[in-house]
């Protein structure tokens, strides 16, 4: 060890004495508890908010699958089939005016499924997630996509 480094953690310790004799009536021990203390408030505070998610189930899925499925190109070629889409089964009013990017269409859909209040989204929910969750359905969608009359709620009472 060179002449330094037994300065600095010389004066380390002496710092450190004379913080702990300045602090002669905190107890570490007491300290340490209430630092423990803190820490399970908060595990129980993330368990709340866990179990608020649980509670919509069928939005937070929605929510998370929402961006991938709605870029698949093959499955939604145009902005008007994703938001026909948006339309007939999450029951949106996408303004078709608006002239936004694929991207932000997107995000208006996923916002505007976060901030709906619509019951339905359950049950979508569970048609959606069997519909994605089965790469051979959802191969026979992209090709019934191409057929005169498809309907995404005739794919969905189909289940």
């Amino acid at each position: 060890m060179n002449k330094n480094k037994l300065i600095q953690t010389a004066n380390l310790i002496e710092e450190l004495s004379w913080l702990l004799e300045s602090s002669k009536n905190v107890s570490l021990k007491e300290a340490s508890m209430l630092i423990r203390n803190l820490l399970n408030e908060r595990n129980n505070s993330i368990h709340d908010k866990i179990s608020f998610s649980i509670d919509n189930e069928g939005k937070t899925y929605l929510v998370g699958v929402l961006p991938k499925i709605l870029q698949d190109i093959e499955l939604f070629k145009s902005n008007s089939e994703m938001l026909d889409f948006a339309e007939e089964v999450l029951l949106l009013k996408p303004s078709r005016a608006a002239k936004r990017s694929r991207m932000e269409y997107i995000g208006w859909i996923v916002c505007e499924v976060s901030n709906t209040k619509n019951e339905n989204l359950d049950s979508l929910y569970k048609y959606l997630k069997d519909i994605f969750s089965d790469d051979l359905r959802v191969e026979k969608i992209k090709k019934a996509k191409n057929e005169v009359g498809f309907s995404w709620n005739q794919i969905i009472r189909n289940l």
